[in-house]
């Protein structure tokens, strides 16, 4: 069984997610308070370590510690995971975060501060009849921020440090340290295509791999870097075997658009450019959040679309097992529905945002949140129907000769579609 070990310097966050584990009844998660300056560097290896919001957020001396855990604690073939913020983009969140440092220079009290930040989003929110130069891209950032959980916004605007940094200087401090770059978590990344003819082109002119990175980042103006690092003695592959590739389950949440587009839930678009890709996209969209395996004889053309739409991110493949049997089953088939427990755990701590199995998030209104936590498999539609109230949508009519008019579904229904749809029904 997979053994989890997780640092934290904040009590109160180490104390939340004991909760959790204990709720849960996990028994292979251990989540420590400590400084990771003090965590040693020779030790127990690891096959994954993962540093998410911790490389651009903290002093150089940690960042460097870091890198050596990274390179001492890494078992043979082992992976290390570290998102951080980038240079050119991380200037634009630079100005903001610079503005609200400011407004709240005078206070201490944390819940004081985020506050008066939110405030200051407000004002900087403020229309202007003329508009300088730059203004639509603070605006951006600013709508952004407003619609952010307060965690985040804390950790990315308030918080002591937040300094980004170039791919390359990261690079050669992870080179210093007996590291090598193996790829980017969002593997899609790593190819120009979706930039254009043109940007592929005048990035071809570098033959270096880091050095094409770099000069990408420059013009996409990155923010933000998932990077993958293993031990320099690693012996590396990076040539893509397209038919190995398509052997591997796919799975999709792609809905059809008009024209020769589809787009998925966060309202990115992406070419479908001929009639096999999008009833392949259909296909995979029907049996989402299920992966499912594509034909084994594809024809080439068709193999080369499926490959441009999963290096433009719209298709992804899984390594999971195969997924529950209650992904596919509708209510009427469950006498009494239930919700993953991590789900309802997380719901009746009061928390709105739930994780789901395909790095989505399900944000619950207060319905739903009310609702999720009694979906334990203890009790009846009928008898958590009436506990809750219908949705407000109007009745709709069947589609056919003689137009029925039928209820709309209740919350129940509602939620329930929503929880197959994330995965979180079991």
């Amino acid at each position: 069984q997979t053994q989890c070990l997780g640092l934290e310097l904040s009590a109160t966050q180490v104390r939340t997610g004991q909760q959790h584990i204990q709720a849960l009844g996990l028994q292979n998660i251990e989540i420590r308070q400590q400084d990771l300056l003090q965590f040693p560097v020779a030790g127990e290896p690891f096959d994954y370590i993962i540093a998410h919001g911790v490389y651009s957020w903290v002093p150089a001396p940690v960042r460097q510690h870091l890198l050596a855990i990274c390179r001492g604690r890494l078992a043979p073939g082992g992976i290390a995971y570290i998102s951080y913020n980038t240079l050119p983009g991380g200037h634009t969140r630079a100005q903001l975060r610079d503005i609200l440092l400011y407004h709240v220079r005078h206070l201490t009290a944390p819940g004081a501060r985020l506050q008066a930040a939110r405030e200051c989003l407000n004002f900087l929110s403020t229309p202007l009849t003329q508009t300088p130069p730059g203004h639509a891209t603070l605006q951006e950032q600013v709508q952004h921020a407003l619609k952010s959980r307060d965690s985040y916004f804390y950790h990315e605007y308030l918080s002591e440090y937040n300094e980004p940094v170039l791919f390359q200087d990261f690079m050669a401090a992870a080179h210093e340290h007996g590291l090598q770059f193996l790829a980017e978590s969002q593997l899609h990344t790593l190819f120009t295509d979706p930039l254009g003819q043109a940007a592929s082109a005048a990035l071809s002119q570098w033959d270096d791999l880091l050095q094409g990175e770099q000069y990408a980042d420059f013009l996409r103006l990155r923010v933000f870097r998932q990077t993958l690092l293993c031990r320099s003695e690693e012996s590396l592959t990076r040539e893509i075997d397209l038919e190995h590739l398509l052997q591997n389950p796919f799975y999709a949440d792609l809905t059809p658009a008009s024209g020769k587009y589809a787009h998925n839930a966060s309202g990115q678009r992406f070419a479908i450019p001929s009639a096999a890709l999008r009833r392949q996209v259909e296909t995979l969209s029907q049996a989402f959040p299920q992966a499912i395996h594509l034909s084994s004889q594809l024809p080439f053309a068709l193999q080369e679309e499926l490959f441009n739409l999963y290096i433009s991110g719209g298709i992804q493949p899984s390594h999971l097992p195969p997924q529950p049997a209650a992904w596919g089953r509708d209510l009427e088939s469950t006498p009494f529905p239930r919700a993953s427990a991590l789900a309802r755990h997380l719901a009746h701590a009061g928390q709105r945002m739930i994780p789901t199995p395909r790095h989505q998030a399900l944000h619950l209104d207060d319905t739903a949140l009310q609702l999720l936590p009694r979906l334990d498999g203890l009790h009846d539609p009928a008898q958590l129907d009436q506990a809750s109230p219908t949705t407000p949508n109007r009745p709709r009519k069947s589609q056919g000769k003689s137009a029925r008019t039928t209820p709309p579904p209740t919350r129940l229904q509602a939620l329930i579609s929503q929880l197959q749809r994330h995965g979180l029904w079991i």
